[in-house]
């Protein structure tokens, strides 16, 4: 019987509630990252993106097998460098670290469920 993850149940809901806001209404996310507002439409596919990855995270919380799953957490890794790189290149703003943050504390959880004996 395959486990059911809590932590990717936990991330999906993490991602919905990023990627509504920026499908919806992305400037008050915007700003309160402190970016200029825009009209583009890259934030709103961003936030679609997100949309569609609550759709696996929600699939893998119930029917992912453990290497699958391990294979979030190495993309959420991957994810939190590259913020930070951003970061510290200048190209982001600090605030951005804030979502390294809950993606470090996700993946830590979904690596301990995943290494449970």
């Amino acid at each position: 019987m395959q486990k059911t993850y809590k932590s990717l149940q936990a991330q999906m809901i993490y991602v919905i509630l990023s990627g509504l806001p920026l499908v919806l209404f992305p400037n008050p996310l915007l700003e309160l990252l402190g970016f200029e507002p825009t009209q583009e439409v890259w934030i709103r596919i961003l936030g679609l993106l997100l949309l569609v990855l609550s759709v696996y995270y929600q699939r893998l919380s119930k029917f992912g097998n453990d290497q699958i799953v391990i294979a979030t957490v190495f993309g959420r890794v991957i994810f939190c460098v590259g913020v930070v790189a951003f970061v510290v290149l200048g190209i982001g703003k600090p605030m951005l670290l804030a979502f390294v943050a809950a993606e470090a504390i996700f993946a830590t959880w979904t690596w301990q469920e995943v290494n449970k004996k």
